[in-house]
């Protein structure tokens, strides 16, 4: 085992403290906190410094503006008569960008024929429309309601091999 012997141009410095003491305290400085991090690579070494305090940045989120089906049925009437929406024969035409809405949401009823343009729809919204008689121009689908969609084609083609 090597001895480990002090020579006398090191006697205040020390091995691990270089001067400063024991680790509560630093010569001449009494037993104060707050000296910070810097250099201290030694028996206060942290290994989880470097990344503590470090915050990533994120993408901002993208909000989107709603509109309820309810809120659709009661004003578009109103909205006719002040000429916002255009009615296509008995179906009303409603414009996403025009009223600065880009997800139509299921809560409500719908009493009219409307078809929704430059605007997406939840599935509830989807269902409720079309059962009304309109119809939704753009449509946002998951990969969860594609692959429901595919299957249920698969499903309706296999029960069409079936009977033939």
């Amino acid at each position: 085992m090597v001895v480990r012997r002090r020579r006398k141009k090191n006697k205040v410095r020390g091995q691990r403290t270089h001067g400063g003491g024991g680790t509560k305290n630093r010569r001449g400085a009494g037993s104060r906190g707050g000296v910070g991090k810097a250099g201290s690579h030694k028996h206060k070494f942290s290994k989880h410094y470097v990344d503590f305090g470090v915050k990533k940045t994120l993408k901002p989120k993208k909000k989107e503006n709603t509109i309820s089906l309810a809120y659709i049925n009661d004003n578009v009437e109103k909205w006719l008569a002040d000429g916002k929406v255009k009615k296509d024969g008995s179906i009303i035409v409603i414009d996403g960008k025009a009223f600065r809405f880009g997800k139509v949401l299921g809560n409500g009823i719908i009493n009219h024929k409307i078809k929704i343009e430059n605007a997406n729809a939840s599935k509830m919204a989807r269902e409720k429309i079309q059962k009304a008689g309109g119809n939704v121009s753009i449509e946002e689908y998951s990969k969860a309601e594609e692959t429901e969609e595919e299957e249920m084609e698969k499903d309706e083609n296999k029960a069409d091999e079936a009977e033939a």
